[in-house]
């Protein structure tokens, strides 16, 4: 096992997305502080040439700021959570900082977060708030956070569970600690799409996860996902949509590692975590489905039906209003987030 130096590894699971990648590695060379390296995991898209490309463009300018890019062309398409295991075995710092490569650093994102890590040395992993953007990120179309302060949730202070998913469902700017993730790798939950919620659930019931309470990157919406094609994914998912099937899996997993999990350290974290799937999240699933047809609309209900998240009123409900209103259903849930904001 190679053995982390202090300091920071921005990793970024590389899979196509040319105009975006270079944005991402514009907004990294903009940062207040830098990382010691770029450790970048291409998982053989078609536009592989392209990417590898801009990372030999960038590179030199980053050495000229004491920053190592690295590209890596995987030999096969690994897939998203092998890769973002990969990214972990390969990068040579204790703080392991991934990011979509659709996704955009801010200025002072890496500054925030060393303050926080030099205050929490042996914080498993750390979760940040962030900004939703469509493609400038000067045009923000909304903040997404969790908590109005800095937290560390964790079994052994008595959060609840339900905050796992909460802190780290969104890959974009979570961070690791390479030395503790190193010996939990794991090829089991390869195609769930949530290894960083394998790593959470642990992060949960060791170390905690911490919680910074300013933002240090912008989240990407609108760009449909690529998963699916990796071996350990297609069977399920396709390239450019979730689809109903595909989203139940997801949820299952997350399930199963929580159960897992929780046996291993003898913790109840399935509990919570269930009904926050069933509740909270539910809304940003109906969310994403308002206008589908009704085929669509029926088959997202049968398969959340299949692993028991529509045993909820909220769930029913939700289903209710995009089946009657289609499209038009799209006001209320503007209407739930300007309430909730």
């Amino acid at each position: 096992m190679k053995v982390s130096l202090e300091g920071f590894s921005v990793a970024i699971p590389a899979y196509s997305r040319v105009k975006e990648f270079e944005e991402l590695l514009r907004s990294i060379y903009d940062m207040s502080f830098l990382p010691n390296e770029i450790v970048i995991c291409e998982d053989g898209s078609k536009e592989r040439k392209e990417l590898s490309a801009i990372g030999s463009q960038w590179k030199s300018k980053f050495q000229e700021k004491n920053c190592n890019l690295i590209f890596i062309e995987n030999e096969i398409n690994l897939g998203y959570d092998a890769n973002v295991r990969k990214l972990i075995e390969v990068s040579s710092f204790k703080w392991v900082v991934l990011i979509g490569n659709d996704d955009l650093f801010l200025k002072d994102g890496l500054s925030v977060l060393k303050e926080f890590t030099d205050r929490n040395e042996n914080i498993s992993m750390v979760s940040r708030p962030f900004i939703r953007f469509s493609d400038d990120i000067n045009k923000p179309l909304g903040f997404s956070t969790i908590d109005s302060k800095e937290n560390i949730y964790s079994n052994s202070n008595k959060s609840s569970s339900k905050m796992i998913f909460r802190s780290c469902g969104f890959v974009g700017g979570l961070v690791i600690n390479r030395n503790w993730a190193l010996p939990l790798a794991t090829k089991k939950y390869d195609g769930s799409l949530y290894y960083q919620i394998y790593l959470a659930c642990n992060a949960f019931c060791t170390n905690g996860i911490g919680y910074l309470n300013r933002p240090t990157v912008g989240g990407r919406t609108g760009n449909p996902p690529l998963f699916g094609s990796a071996k350990s994914e297609s069977e399920i998912h396709v390239p450019g949509a979730y689809s109903a099937k595909g989203r139940a899996k997801m949820w299952k997993s997350v399930l199963e590692i929580s159960q897992d999990i929780g046996t291993k350290y003898k913790v109840d974290i399935y509990k919570d975590l269930k009904k926050e799937l069933m509740v909270k999240q539910s809304f940003h699933v109906f969310e994403m489905n308002v206008g589908v047809g009704v085929r669509e609309l029926k088959e997202l209900k049968s398969e959340l039906k299949k692993i028991e998240l529509f045993n909820h009123i909220v769930p029913k409900f939700l289903f209710t209003i995009n089946y009657f209103f289609g499209r038009n259903a799209l006001i209320f849930y503007r209407l739930i987030r300007k309430i909730a904001q």
